[in-house]
């Protein structure tokens, strides 16, 4: 704000990958459009938002009522590790165009996905203002460093909890520049207080199901150990059957070892099999019903 003076609205470009991400950055999204005189929003959509096996969720943005300023179509399919660089590496080539015509002051970007590394790089490289949010946290894998990475890209940090902030620091980042809010997703959690989340839970499980009888299960692939991934998805699955309850079953994401794990689900015959449904996406604000 010091640098465009008090005469000029902030030109923020919110970019966003794929739905939890989203989940995320809409709170972010809603309060900058509440404020049109101080800012200018500009939304870009990338990665598997834009994948019809991923759920097509670029439509929950324009039901939130924002306008896709643009699409980029950045996934490499095959979802394999090499699928993921080459996917990183036709972001990085798409992505100045963009950011040249859009020539936003700060660029917000969440968390440890792969695409988020090729936003952050772009920005950085073209002297963009970059905020992470989400960083600081460790989950274990190549999220950590990819993460860590994106930290040491970015200039200010949004950062949810006080260990994460001692790590922001730990990494040489400096305090001025890091604001401990908590997860942006907090005040939908907290006010999941749906009276008629029953029909919620009859929409994805059947009418015949029953409160606190039924099921959620989603398991991602572990990109550093595909294979073992697959095989604990196997043994998932085994007792999600053995369990004999109404599930809805989750797609894993996009990440390298889904392919097989979709395989798997298919061999199980996990999408036919009556106490079973799989979907690609849920909602997120019925997802929290679902699982609360």
């Amino acid at each position: 704000m010091e640098k465009n003076g008090n005469n000029r609205k902030l030109r923020v470009c919110v970019a966003t990958c794929n739905r939890a991400d989203y989940s995320k950055l809409a709170p972010i999204m809603f309060g900058i459009k509440t404020e049109p005189a101080f800012f200018e929003l500009d939304v870009v959509v990338l990665g598997s938002h834009l994948i019809d096996d991923y759920g097509n969720t670029y439509r929950m943005i324009e039901q939130d009522d924002f306008d896709i300023n643009t699409r980029l179509h950045t996934i490499v399919r095959g979802e394999d590790e090499a699928a993921m660089v080459e996917s990183v590496g036709l972001a990085l080539v798409k992505l100045p165009d963009v950011l040249n015509r859009l020539k936003p002051d700060i660029m917000i970007v969440h968390g440890d996905r792969f695409d988020a590394l090729a936003l952050a790089t772009s920005a950085a490289l073209m002297n963009i203002r970059i905020l992470h949010i989400e960083g600081g946290e460790v989950s274990g894998t190549i999220d950590d460093s990819i993460r860590h990475a994106i930290t040491k890209l970015a200039h200010y940090h949004v950062c949810c909890t006080r260990s994460a902030e001692q790590h922001l620091i730990s990494m040489c980042e400096d305090h001025d520049r890091i604001l401990l809010a908590g997860c942006p997703s907090y005040d939908k959690l907290l006010s999941a207080k749906n009276k008629d989340y029953m029909s919620i839970i009859r929409m994805w499980l059947g009418d015949d199901v029953k409160c606190k009888d039924y099921i959620v299960a989603l398991q991602h692939p572990v990109t550093t150990d595909i294979k073992h991934s697959i095989k604990m998805f196997e043994l998932t699955l085994d007792a999600l059957i053995s369990f004999n309850k109404r599930t809805l079953v989750l797609f894993p994401n996009i990440d390298a070892g889904s392919k097989e794990m979709v395989r798997v689900m298919r061999k199980k015959g996990i999408e036919h099999h009556p106490n079973f449904r799989a979907v690609k996406h849920v909602p997120f604000d019925q997802f929290i019903q679902l699982v609360a």
